[in-house]
């Protein structure tokens, strides 16, 4: 498995358990100079990992909160405010500070929630006591800094061949020199040795649009988008399509320029 155009990618040897041996990935962008290593997650990467999820997570979170202020129901909300306090008032001035305090104070507050719950759901299983059904790699530059990460979940489940792609998040600067993409070929190159795996599946949505392109430049083919079942999903209106990668069919790898990942 190779990354093609000006980025190298040295493939790592798996072992009859589908484990990643000690060697790392070695990862140069000809063109910018970067030099990213990536190898599984070491006892000691945890606490960079965690603010690394944090930055992706915030940024998620204003997107996310950003969305919601425009939703129909939102809108409404703030038209039928606006009126009561325009009525009981007699007065436009003061709805209209009310209105500006709330949107003020309002959009932090949710781009701050939903960076929580982000955060929540992509940390899961990170650092966890026995938590047997988490893997983790990590990307990190030549000064030992991490700059990215990526999860693979789904080993404590039997006899459904199928493994979960979770946690991508790669820093700000390090976006579009490939490491998103050496990222996910670990973890197919990981998956293609384990035992009975026969399908990498992940989940993501539409403010994942840069992903969504990687992961379809990879052979992952999407499924019908469909909203949450949650109040979460309900109240963000964000459509989650499940993307899958047949490791026993054929995935045809699309060559992408520059990955925004």
């Amino acid at each position: 498995m190779r990354i093609k155009g000006d980025i190298l990618f040295k493939e790592t040897g798996t072992g009859l358990d589908g484990g990643m041996d000690d060697r790392a990935t070695d990862l140069a962008d000809g063109g910018g100079g970067l030099h990213v290593q990536v190898r599984p997650m070491a006892s000691g990467d945890e606490a960079a990992l965690r603010e690394l999820l944090a930055v992706v997570a915030a940024e998620l979170g204003s997107a996310l909160g950003a969305r919601m202020l425009r939703r129909p129901w939102f809108l409404l909300l703030l038209a039928c405010g606006f009126a009561f306090l325009a009525a009981s008032s007699h007065s436009l001035l003061l709805p209209l500070l009310v209105l500006a305090l709330l949107l003020a104070v309002g959009r932090p507050a949710l781009a701050h929630v939903w960076a929580l719950y982000a955060h929540q759901d992509m940390s899961l299983g990170l650092g966890a006591p026995g938590a047997t059904d988490f893997r983790f790699w990590v990307a990190e530059d030549t000064d030992g800094s991490v700059v990215g990460m990526v999860g693979l979940s789904g080993f404590g489940k039997s006899g459904d061949g199928e493994l979960e792609l979770r946690s991508l998040a790669v820093g700000q600067e390090h976006r579009g020199h490939g490491v998103g993409r050496a990222l996910c070929q670990a973890v197919l190159a990981f998956a293609c040795g384990y035992p009975g795996c026969q399908v990498v599946v992940l989940d993501t949505h539409m403010l994942h649009s840069s992903a969504q392109r990687l992961f379809s430049s990879l052979g992952f083919h999407p499924g019908p988008a469909c909203l949450q079942p949650t109040l979460s999903g309900f109240l963000a209106d964000l459509p989650v399509t499940r993307y899958h990668y047949a490791l026993t069919g054929s995935n045809t790898e699309e060559h992408s320029p520059r990955d925004e990942e």
